[in-house]
């Protein structure tokens, strides 16, 4: 009986959580030969199966559930050593991970690491798109930016200036619609998703304002408003420069979110790691003006 390697856990761990063949191989970047490959050797190696198909995706085992803790156990022991690796490397050369929202990424970051790259061009920049703090712990990411009161513990960081969202919508379909107090005839375009029932506009300046279409991706949002669909809840950093949208006059902010700059307390003595967050930390910073609105205009 051959002895499962490293490649082998990590599959059995993302088919674990993903609970298809399909979803781990696009979170490995495998493909998907690759990772039924992989699992075949697993099962042989161990002499059991440990999933099985239905029509809701992989099912496991009695098995797969026992030796989910010690396969996890052996997770946290590589990624203690990659992290050892990393904060004892004192070169200002190799990969630096970063983790953060799709349109922060999309709009504000990437300028930033593009001066970066000039500054330390043996630095190799790898961006990820994703909300999830696990990027951090599971090893995945170096650094993450993420919107969150309190941090996890297990992090440390810098606080970055609060975003802040207001309401939008184009010229045309303010000047259409009537506006009074909290009431209006306008409508919000739906966000579907994890929030079908559309409570958050419970949070917004129009409360009771119908819900028409469905758009869960914000940059899709901000052009249906932008067309005059209806209103839309967006960062002002993005929202202000858009040219055929305006805040709604009169409103008032829908929320603001602190965002941090986040990594792992073993990744603090990295000096690429340190140099990149220091430097993304001071560029977002000199942003403060857009992040928080205070450069916008009430139309």
């Amino acid at each position: 009986m051959s002895e499962p390697d490293w490649n082998d856990i990590r599959i059995f761990l993302a088919l674990f959580r993903g609970r298809s063949v399909r979803r781990a191989a696009e979170n490995l970047d495998m493909s998907h030969s690759t990772v039924s490959r992989h699992l075949t050797d697993l099962e042989t190696s161990l002499g059991a199966v440990l999933f099985t198909r239905s029509r809701d995706g992989l099912l496991a085992t009695d098995m797969a559930e026992r030796i989910l803790a010690k396969a996890e156990a052996v997770e946290n022991d590589m990624i203690d050593l990659t992290r050892t690796a990393v904060s004892l490397d004192s070169v200002m050369s190799g990969p630096v991970r970063v983790t953060c929202p799709p349109l922060l990424s999309q709009i504000m970051i990437m300028p930033m690491i593009a001066e970066f790259t000039k500054r330390y061009p043996d630095i190799e920049v790898s961006v990820h798109s994703s909300y999830s703090f696990e990027d951090l712990m599971r090893g995945t990411a170096d650094i993450a930016l993420r919107s969150q009161f309190d941090p996890n513990d297990n992090l440390v960081g810098r606080r970055l200036p609060d975003f802040t969202d207001y309401t939008y919508a184009s010229k045309d379909y303010i000047g259409d619609h009537w506006f009074e107090g909290d009431a209006t005839n306008a409508n919000w375009l739906g966000r579907g998703g994890s929030d079908a029932h559309n409570k958050w506009i419970k949070q917004t300046p129009f409360p009771n304002a119908s819900v028409r279409h469905d758009f869960p991706d914000m940059m899709d949002q901000a052009q249906a408003a932008a067309a005059g669909m209806g209103m839309t809840v967006l960062p002002c950093y993005y929202g202000d420069q858009l040219p055929n949208l305006v805040r709604v006059p009169g409103t008032q902010p829908v929320s603001k979110r602190p965002i941090w700059a986040l990594t792992h307390p073993d990744l603090r003595t990295s000096v690429r790691i340190k140099t990149f967050l220091r430097f993304l930390v001071t560029e977002i910073s000199k942003q403060e003006a857009q992040i928080t609105g205070e450069l916008g205009v009430d139309t």
